[in-house]
């Protein structure tokens, strides 16, 4: 039996109004959204720098972030999960001044306390049944739904929120913009790698959240009251507590007025990160203009939906190397191209809100690696899966240490390292601290195990 912690930041007694599910009725009354504005959701591994495996470090990390009022830090289905998150904000450059401070806080912080962070879909060599579930109850129900599947859900991703006026609007938008998951899929792709063995797929996040029930692709709702109703049926038949309970790689969120976007890989850097977000907040503002200028575009095409899962699966298992499904009568090209083909259509809208300058690290697209390219030449080059954990924790470090705690992030300046998947924000050369590679200022447990 998995031991599970308490602790009264994140338990609660039973009968609160956590402890009971949420009143249907309104937990699905959409809440509109004026604009396109944003929230972003970031998982982190957390990291033993001395073994370089996943360590069971956040009790302890938010603790100490809530003591110094970090803002946005919050807990994860596992201890060596972290998330970062950002609050409503009005374009790119507001979530990078809110996700920037932050996250350089929360690193210091897990370094003060002898533990590391970075980014990845995936850490290469954890065995995921030594992972431990966070002290919570909604994490406890999901363990007793999921059982073994729970441990295969220790992945980190990027979930980015944008804004919209309606419900309706909402499942319009899911309709457009369900073709284009495998670009967002393919251009953070940043998991080859799982439980020692090389996966041979870009994502193997993608693949392994496909596992779990209500995942992948949505269904398609005419309107907001037939999503209604599939709720209603899925609660009634005790399969959901909440909407929340469906893990689609897109999906409304009633509760903030916004479209979800769950399809992404925790991307390579911090740049490449705010580069997806610049990129799904334009494809929302074009399929609002869209959807405006040509309301029947809400109704879908099921051919496109037949082809869309063979589209996600070619970009989890190629990733930008994919070829891409474009018509159902079977016309393609390679999803390189048409990824930098989208880009290109999308500009004037980047221009229009700002946002241009953070889609640098995606052109050219041929000079831009993914995080799943750069792991299989590093791993290949050292054969070391100390020596690849030490370069992706010092890789973080040196995008926080270049841009400093409250200095902007600057999209377009060249990395001195030559690592063209961190284009949009110089990073300092990994450094060859001590005999094992890795060594981090550290203080409190010198393990960097939990007590």
């Amino acid at each position: 039996m998995t031991r599970m912690l308490t602790n009264p930041l994140w338990s609660r007694a039973p009968g609160s109004r956590a402890s009971v599910g949420p009143d249907p009725g309104a937990e699905l009354t959409f809440r509109p959204t004026p604009g396109p504005s944003l929230g972003v959701e970031l998982e982190l591994l957390v990291l033993d720098p001395r073994t370089r495996d996943l360590a069971p470090g956040s009790v302890r990390i938010l603790e100490a972030c809530a003591a110094e009022s970090v803002p946005g830090v919050t807990a994860e289905l596992m201890q060596s999960m972290i998330e970062v998150k950002t609050g409503v904000c009005r374009d790119v450059a507001e979530v990078r001044g809110q996700l920037v401070p932050s996250l350089w806080r929360m690193h210091e912080i897990a370094r003060s306390l002898g533990y590391g962070l970075a980014l990845a879909g995936t850490h290469p060599f954890h065995q995921t049944s030594n992972s431990v579930v966070f002290p919570a109850e909604r994490y406890e129900r999901v363990l007793e739904r999921l059982a073994w599947l729970a441990y295969q859900r220790v992945v980190f991703g990027l979930h980015v929120h944008v804004g919209v006026p309606s419900g309706d609007e909402a499942l319009g938008v899911m309709t457009l913009l369900t073709p284009y998951l495998p670009h967002l899929l393919a251009l953070s792709a940043n998991s080859p790698y799982w439980h020692s063995a090389d996966t041979g797929l870009a994502s193997s996040r993608a693949a392994l959240y496909n596992l779990l029930p209500h995942a992948g692709l949505p269904p398609y709702f005419g309107d907001w009251q037939e999503f209604r109703n599939y709720c209603r049926v899925m609660q009634d038949c005790k399969v959901m507590r909440s909407f929340k309970d469906v893990y689609w790689d897109i999906r409304p969120r009633p509760d903030f007025g916004t479209v979800e976007f769950r399809i992404c890989d925790a991307p390579a850097t911090l740049a490449a990160t705010l580069g997806l977000v610049a990129l799904t907040r334009c494809l929302v503002i074009w399929a609002l203009r869209v959807l405006a200028e040509q309301p029947q575009r809400r109704r879908r095409d099921r051919r496109h939906n037949w082809i869309g899962v063979e589209n996600k699966w070619l970009a989890t298992r190629y990733g930008l190397e994919a070829p891409y499904i474009r018509t159902p009568s079977g016309k393609r090209r390679p999803l390189a191209e048409d990824v930098a083909a989208l880009i290109e259509r999308l500009l004037p809208i980047a221009r229009e809100t700002g946002d241009e300058p953070f889609l640098a690290p995606f052109r050219p697209i041929d000079r831009f690696k993914t995080g799943s390219e750069f792991q299989r030449q590093f791993y290949r080059q050292s054969g070391s899966w100390e020596a690849l954990m030490d370069h992706l924790a010092h890789r973080l470090t040196g995008e926080l240490e270049a841009v400093g705690p409250s200095m902007p992030v600057i999209p377009g300046s060249r990395a001195p390292s030559g690592d063209d998947t961190s284009r949009g924000l110089p990073v300092r050369p990994m450094r060859p601290d001590g005999p094992r590679g890795m060594q981090w200022r550290m203080g409190g447990d010198e393990t960097g195990r939990e007590s």
